[in-house]
């Protein structure tokens, strides 16, 4: 007599399959688990679908954009009276409150993130892809950064046939000033790689990839990273730009490549902003 099949066993967590066996922790979201069997007529949720969902992402949202107009709109008047009649990028201290206010709307999406998924759900930080890549090696941060850069290249090349030439969001002044290049340092390479491939990569792309597929999913998530970025003449690159790390993040099971290569990017253009004022 053939040997009875086991039941499916599922996480107690993000409610996936697991692998048959005695099964310690979940392969997918990396936390330890009781497997229970499902019932034959439990509806278990889809492999592919977060346990966080749209309410979810649009209160989050929400957060992130209450901390914009409660931090960011008062450090903007803050700086112009700072400022005065003075062109605000050459005031150093209006240029600080306005850099730290960035860095303070850096962990607003961190916070979202943990109210309404990691907190909200239980989940370990794993679940969001802060974890190692299943697929992909070293090489997989360099091709995203290579192809970002290619990315935002085209662009620039296609806009300069046109006769225009797109300016950066940060003023030529601030890498005049040791302190204020200190402040764009900590913002640029420390905090922004990882806390918006975090929102945008993990829990965006994340939570809509299994409703919407990857393409509109990386769309979308793609198209709010480039929206934070407050610049409508990088709305195309920076989606675009966006899409490909959510493609990175798909293949590795990881969002630990795409976290390298937004370094590598925001790095670029920082050794860029510093070889200008050099020359």
């Amino acid at each position: 007599m053939a040997p009875r099949p086991q039941a499916p066993l599922y996480c107690h967590q993000c409610g996936r399959r697991l692998p048959l066996g005695d099964v310690r922790f979940c392969v997918y979201c990396g936390v330890g688990v009781q497997p229970t069997i499902a019932p034959a007529t439990e509806v278990v949720p889809r492999k592919d679908r977060t346990p966080w969902g749209y309410a979810d992402m649009a209160k989050a949202i929400g957060v992130v954009v209450g901390g914009t107009i409660l931090v960011g709109a008062p450090a903007a008047v803050v700086a112009v009276l700072i400022a005065g009649d003075t062109d605000l990028g050459s005031d150093e201290t209006a240029m600080a409150v306005l850099l730290g206010a960035n860095a303070l709307l850096e962990v607003f999406l961190l916070v979202a993130v943990a109210l309404f998924a990691v907190r909200k759900y239980k989940l370990s930080w794993a679940t969001i892809g802060l974890r190692l890549p299943s697929r992909g090696s070293w090489w997989l941060p360099l091709v995203l950064w290579g192809g970002a850069l290619l990315l935002i290249w085209i662009y620039f090349a296609a806009l300069a046939v046109l006769g225009t030439e797109p300016e950066g969001n940060i003023p030529d002044e601030v890498f005049d000033s040791v302190p204020l290049v200190v402040l764009l340092a900590v913002l640029s390479l420390a905090l922004a790689p990882l806390m918006e491939e975090t929102f945008f990569r993990g829990f965006l792309f994340g939570g809509l990839r299994g409703r919407w597929g990857f393409f509109l999913a990386a769309l979308g998530s793609g198209f709010l990273f480039a929206l934070a970025h407050v610049d409508p003449l990088v709305f195309i690159p920076f989606t675009a730009v966006g899409m490909l790390f959510a493609w990175g993040y798909m293949y590795s099971g990881s969002i630990l490549a795409g976290v390298i290569a937004h370094f590598l990017f925001n790095l670029t253009s920082f050794i860029i902003g510093l070889l200008g004022v050099a020359d």
